[in-house]
């Protein structure tokens, strides 16, 4: 399985709207955000906490729900920005046994690329980012 960042829109019931098919703007792909495994072992890892991200960690726990409603997507993209500038140390610090940490730094920086380009995307149609 994989993760996948989702815009969602907020309905005037309340409910999310999930913008799929033609309704979702973005590339193909543009969705992914890393292996299930990510959830713990990057996104929710000790090294994402301490450099002081709050979204990503939040994985750990969220199944259902917005982890990141439409008035939070500046504060995410910030959060986002935070993780480039310590990228290096990351992977160092998230690297699976199977690969090198430079390659580690690569796939990391796609998947981000990838989350940044679906919160881009929401801020731009008023929505949030669901990532599951």
């Amino acid at each position: 399985m994989s993760l996948t960042s989702e815009v969602f829109l907020v309905g005037d019931d309340g409910d999310l709207d999930i913008l799929t098919g033609e309704r979702d703007g973005r590339p193909d792909g543009m969705d992914l955000a890393g292996p299930e495994s990510w959830r713990t072992t990057v996104w929710g890892s000790p090294a994402v906490h301490r450099i002081g991200a709050r979204f990503l960690p939040a994985l750990v726990s969220v199944h259902n729900g917005d982890v990141v409603g439409p008035a939070e997507i500046p504060a995410f993209l910030a959060e986002l920005a935070l993780v480039r500038t310590h990228m290096e140390r990351l992977a160092a610090e998230t690297c699976p046994p199977d690969r090198t940490a430079e390659q580690h730094a690569l796939h990391l920086a796609g998947r981000l690329n990838g989350i940044e380009a679906s919160a881009l995307y929401a801020q731009r149609v008023g929505g949030g980012l669901l990532i599951w």
